[in-house]
């Protein structure tokens, strides 16, 4: 094959390995895995997990080893499950974000990794090898593509990324040698979609894109090994995926500093509130306000929150429809909601982001105080920071003010090993008994010894589907 600079790319990736890997992307590793089977088994009672269930159940694929859909009663062949878990920890929005890259990886590489070893069995070092190479992938391309250059196009990043993180993970997980994954990312390009129409009405079809990014990867390596003739330079050529998907493509970002900045794993954010990740800052800052100054709700005459550019069109205008939202879609959307929320309960969490609290009319009147300020100075280090800051006028002219420089969970403003148990616990509470989430725990800790891929693997299995509602659609 051809040199190209995905050829150069995929040798990159192909250089980094779980033997290798520091400490500190180790230990990120374990902490998004937990982080992500939490969020999928809370997601799992989400009736839009319910749906690909149903589909799935319908439809069924027959390859690959028999599978858990994480937190149902149901299992399915190995890609199955990868989908129906993949919609399964999108639908809640409190998966694992890379902010530099504006994407979620985690819902794409751990089902994709998942659904390789049960099409092929793997060590735990494969597996684990194919994660780093599969976030490496994914959140390198994010960057190339320049996150608001691609907005602009209206896709959604993870839709589109993920395809090439998941023919990397299955890629390395099948053995193919550097020639063939770049083949595989070739087929992947022609397969990258993911469109954000869902903002107008509140749709699921963004809960879709992980799945799809995940089957389309699968499928694009294992083509290659059936051999198909693929581009050579399919992220990066004159009709490509980079010249396609943005007008301002960043081609140099593939490689940039590789083997000298940090793994991009240990770049990757976990969310503490149920939203997209464009309100999780503002919330922090109002939450710090709440906290610091005891603000009574009921006397806040207006918030004022500061956003950059990108998040404008995507939580806070149309203003009228974000300060009523229609359903939890909508809400998971919507600034002034997470706003009031957070000043109405001391919190943002699956809990808050429901129906019952769409129509509290505490919250409806609160989220009318709601103002967003696009704000230069946030541009300036946006996709790199994402600063953020609230400001809070009371009823008797006091104005209050909170800067955030790193939203918690970010790595510079990480969540505890603490706070990441705490999460995932209250995650499951309603799916696992507590023995299986212990179990369960410790078996991610223990990902990496031998054995560890089907200790977690039994763990997972023997607590799908406990207590459950709806757990077998």
């Amino acid at each position: 094959m051809e040199s190209s600079l995905t050829r150069s790319f995929v040798e990159a990736l192909w250089g980094v390995s779980w033997a290798d890997a520091p400490e500190v992307a180790r230990h990120a590793v374990r902490t998004l895995l937990c982080d992500h089977l939490g969020v999928t088994i809370a997601g799992a009672s989400t009736e839009s997990a319910a749906v690909m269930r149903r589909h799935l159940r319908t439809w069924s694929t027959t390859v690959g080893a028999e599978q858990p859909m994480l937190g149902s009663a149901q299992t399915g062949s190995a890609l199955d499950a990868a989908m129906a878990n993949a919609v399964a920890a999108h639908s809640i929005e409190f998966d694992d974000v890379h902010c530099p890259a504006s994407l979620h990886p985690g819902v794409v590489v751990f089902p994709a990794a998942f659904a390789a070893h049960g099409l092929r069995p793997s060590t735990e070092e494969d597996f684990l090898t194919a994660v780093l190479r599969g976030y490496e992938a994914m959140c390198r391309v994010g960057r190339a593509l320049n996150p608001v250059a691609h907005y602009a196009r209206h896709f959604h990043p993870t839709g589109t990324t993920g395809s090439f993180a998941s023919a990397v993970v299955a890629a390395s997980m099948l053995g193919l040698d550097p020639g063939e994954a770049t083949a595989a990312l070739g087929v992947a390009a022609s397969l990258a979609s993911g469109s954000m129409e869902f903002l107008t009405d509140g749709a699921w079809t963004k809960r879709l894109h992980p799945a799809f990014a995940v089957r389309n990867g699968i499928q694009a390596a294992l083509l290659v090994t059936d051999g198909i003739l693929a581009p050579t330079d399919g992220l990066a050529g004159a009709r490509g995926f980079l010249q396609a998907y943005s007008a301002d493509s960043n081609p140099e970002e593939l490689l940039r500093a590789f083997g000298e900045r940090p793994l991009e794993i240990s770049l990757t954010s976990i969310k503490p509130h149920s939203c997209c990740r464009y309100v999780q800052g503002p919330i922090d800052a109002v939450l710090s306000l709440r906290a610091s100054h005891g603000i009574d709700p009921g006397r806040v005459h207006s918030v004022k929150l500061g956003i950059p550019t990108v998040a404008r069109d995507i939580v806070a205008e149309p203003r009228a429809e974000k300060r009523s939202p229609a359903n939890v879609v909508d809400a998971q959307f919507s600034l002034p909601f997470g706003a009031a929320v957070a000043l109405l309960e001391g919190r943002a969490g699956l809990t808050e982001y429901s129906e019952l609290t769409i129509s509290s009319t505490a919250v409806q009147k609160l989220m009318k105080r709601v103002e967003h300020v696009v704000d230069p100075a946030l541009d300036a280090v946006f996709p790199d920071e994402w600063l953020a800051w609230a400001e809070i006028t009371t009823d008797d002219g006091q104005v209050w003010r909170s800067d955030i420089a790193a939203p918690k969970g970010d790595p510079l403003n990480p969540v505890s090993d603490e706070e990441l148990e705490a999460k995932f616990r209250d995650l499951v509470k309603s799916a696992l008994a507590p023995d299986d989430s212990s179990a369960v725990l410790a078996a991610v800790g223990g990902i990496d010894g031998a054995g560890g891929l089907e200790r977690l693997q039994r763990a997972l299995t023997a607590a799908t589907g406990v207590g459950t509602a709806g757990a077998g659609q």
